[in-house]
């Protein structure tokens, strides 16, 4: 009988003294599920509006009144149609936008002629807005902002030497001209009337001409600001480039591109060129205007020019009449010449 009791006192003590290992070894874990509960308790309840009840934190909050959550409609946004410029964001009607505004390829010029100015400008903006083509790899010449361009770097349409770029509308900047030259190893030759400084060769790559460009054939004009404008094909002869590849055509010039290319299109300038960076420069809504810009736009179309990137200029802004927001009214669109594309390897 002793022996069993002595048995039964070691169990106990053994097993005591187990617990109190136990108790210490798990103890600091039970206090910190501890302080978490009791810091639970004095959190905020909240209310959602589907009836779940959440806790959240809140700093100094003891409270436990419930706050009632927006549902998911309140929290949708109404739909708009906006531009860079948040100040000037209104609610438009996108139906009707889409309606008469984006389009795949611009209508020919019996079918423009049909349509009126509003729905002119919404294409007019919705096809300067958008893009035909992927180029997968640009490369960015000159100013990350206003005066640098992107080149479409792809095999196809990237300039390799022997390569030619002409670059109308300087205004004092070359960098696109000087980093161009630099990177493809191209000749550039650049043009601006309106700088004061006169022909004369810039660098080993850089050829600069203090005249301009104009869509009148044949000898060359004076404007009112008294500047010498040639057409692109006399420049070709002039620089006896009329049968070779001009790899980039850039042109900034401030209005003139619509009567330049224009020529360019007719006397079929445009189709031993590789690249067309073209800054578009428009401030009216009449029809007359928004339909000769159309009926380029589909004349380059047709010859072969696809977009591959578009940057609107933040310096110019206007109100269209079919696009109640402010746009740009100055698109700087990249072209590639898919008819003249570069063999694959």
């Amino acid at each position: 009988m002793t022996s069993q009791r002595n048995y039964r006192v070691l169990t106990l003590a053994v097993a005591f003294i187990a617990g109190c290992v136990v108790v210490v070894l798990y103890l600091p874990a039970v206090r910190e599920k501890l302080t978490k509960a009791q810091d639970l308790m004095q959190l905020p309840m909240i209310q959602s509006a589907q009836g779940d009840v959440y806790k959240a934190e809140q700093d100094g909050a003891r409270s436990r009144s419930p706050v009632t959550l927006p549902t998911v409609k309140d929290t949708l946004p109404v739909a708009k149609f906006e531009d860079d410029w948040k100040e000037w964001k209104e609610n438009i009607n996108l139906k009707n936008l889409r309606a008469n505004g984006l389009v795949e390829r611009i209508p020919d010029e019996t079918t423009l002629k049909t349509y009126s100015a509003e729905r002119l400008s919404a294409i007019y903006h919705s096809y300067l807005d958008n893009t035909d083509i992927i180029c997968h790899r640009k490369l960015r010449m000159g100013k990350v902002g206003d005066g640098g361009w992107e080149i479409c770097d792809d095999y196809e349409w990237r300039p390799v030497q022997p390569c030619i770029i002409y670059s109308f509308g300087i205004n004092n900047d070359f960098s696109f001209d000087d980093q161009s030259g630099t990177t493809y190893g191209c000749d550039v030759y650049a043009f601006d009337p309106s700088m004061k400084a006169k022909t004369y060769k810039r660098s080993d790559r850089v050829m600069f001409y203090s005249v301009g460009i104009g869509g009148k054939s044949g000898d060359p004009e004076r404007n009112k600001k008294g500047w010498v404008l040639h057409s692109f094909s006399n420049i070709r002869q002039m620089l006896n480039h009329t049968k070779k590849v001009i790899d980039v055509v850039k042109m900034d010039v401030e209005s003139a591109e619509w009567p330049s290319l224009a020529t360019m299109v007719k006397e079929q300038q445009l189709d031993n060129v590789r690249q067309l960076l073209v800054e578009f420069h428009e401030g009216s809504d009449k029809t007359s205007r928004l339909l000769a810009h159309l009926i380029l736009f589909h004349d380059l179309e047709r010859i072969g020019f696809r977009k591959f990137y578009v940057s609107k200029n933040f310096h110019c802004q206007r109100k269209a009449a079919a696009v109640p927001i402010m746009r740009t009214s100055c698109y700087e669109i990249h072209f590639v010449n898919d008819n003249f594309r570069r063999s694959s390897l």
